[in-house]
């Protein structure tokens, strides 16, 4: 995880996987600093571990920020790890832009997948010989999930967690975030 990244993207996968009992699933944050950083909107926050102590990784979380597009492909100490650690993850997941690390680590290669909308003619420029797909919110190619990023970023971590822990688990976190389209239809009927 890089400094800026957007809250949702973020947030949102680690809401997720915070939902999931602890004893299935350890969550945590890694940066390649231990300094305080911010979310692009601002919100402070520590990492858990740096690249250089992280433990295993088993659902490698990839979120955008203010550098997806940028500075941060061309970070090589993290983009290294980004796929060091996906050679052994059992999922690698990316949000909006975060497409463009994994593009930049070399693991969209010959993969199907997709970023924020107005992002994908340049990640299809960046990485031609991955499949850019445009106007799917997720995609799925094996073990490596992209999302569009925003709400998408939650429905895609609900994703992995059914694939780990069953429907039935994927299903009580989505209730319990107030995850569907059933609200936003009630809400909109209210007004």
């Amino acid at each position: 995880l890089l400094d800026k990244p957007f809250i949702t993207e973020f947030a949102g996968p680690l809401d997720v996987y915070h939902h999931v009992p602890a004893d299935k699933m350890n969550v945590f944050v890694v940066s390649d600093t231990d300094k305080e950083q911010s979310t692009y909107e601002g919100l402070p926050f520590h990492a858990n571990y740096t690249i250089a102590n992280a433990p295993r990784v088993d659902v490698l979380v990839v979120p955008s920020g203010g550098g997806s597009l940028t500075d941060d492909p061309k970070n090589a100490p993290v983009i290294e790890w980004i796929k060091a650690k996906a050679a052994t993850a059992k999922y690698v997941t990316s949000h909006c832009e975060g497409a463009f690390l994994l593009g930049a680590a070399g693991l969209l290669d010959g993969k199907r997948a997709t970023t924020f909308h107005t992002d994908t003619a340049d990640l299809q420029k960046r990485t031609p010989s991955c499949s850019v797909v445009n106007g799917e919110r997720i995609v799925v190619d094996g073990n490596l999930i992209t999302s569009a990023g925003g709400l998408a970023s939650y429905e895609a971590a609900l994703y992995v967690v059914e694939k780990l822990y069953g429907k039935e688990q994927a299903d009580k976190i989505a209730t319990a975030l107030v995850f569907g389209d059933s609200n936003v239809k009630e809400a909109m009927a209210t007004r």
